[in-house]
Order: C-alpha cells, then structure tokens, then sequence
C-alpha cells in the first residue's frame, strides 16, 4: 500500500512549509522509530561561554540551524542511523536557511488521485 505523507516544518519562527510525497508502508514503518523519537523530543539547555541557550527545535537541518552549541539532528537523533534520518530531512519542504523544528507529519492511504493539471 501507498501512502501519502505530508510534513510541515517551522523554518524561522513560524514560517511554516509543508511537502507533500508517497511513500510505500515498508518504507514508513521504518521511519516510525525515527519520527516517535522526534515526537517525543525534549528542550535542552547548553552553556556557551557563560551564557545558557535552552533549544527547542526538535530536527535543526540546514547550514544555519545549530549554532550556539544546538545539535544537529544527526546528532540528537544519534541513536539511528545518519542514512535514516538525512531519508526524514529528505522528505522535508527545503528551504534556503533551513528548519529547527518539524510541526506535524500526517499520513493517509493513497487509493485513487487524479491528477488535473
């Protein structure tokens, strides 16, 4: 079966994009370990010379997304393989400074689309 996976991402403050794309249910199911982990993130504080910085983007991706001591998600999500999660990144609306956090990922079964234009 089919699907269609929608993800919307925060690039800058609620600046929001979304990607639509079909993935098949093999492929999901094995993004679903990943993407209960980056439900289920949790902020965390940094010191950088003498300053705290508490981070709250829970998949920083992008040149620009994990400076003052923020990991990237590669290295937050250290747990999975790096190849899994860049296929996430993959599936995520690109932007030209990047994405801090993704807002929602909603799937649905593909069963018949007609395409109009």
């Amino acid at each position: 079966m089919m699907y269609e996976i929608s993800i919307t991402v925060d690039t800058n403050d609620a600046d929001y994009n979304t990607l639509n794309s079909e993935i098949s249910e093999e492929d999901l199911n094995k993004l679903r370990p990943l993407i209960d982990a980056v439900k289920n993130f949790e902020p965390y504080t940094v010191e950088v010379n003498r300053f705290s910085w508490t981070f709250a983007g829970n998949f920083p991706w992008g040149e620009y997304c994990h400076d003052l001591g923020q990991k990237s998600a590669i290295e937050y999500y250290s747990d999975f393989d790096e190849e899994l999660i860049e296929w996430l990144a993959d599936l995520c609306p690109e932007s030209e400074w990047g994405f801090h956090t993704i807002k929602s990922i909603t799937v649905c079964p593909v069963t018949e689309k007609e395409i109009l234009l």
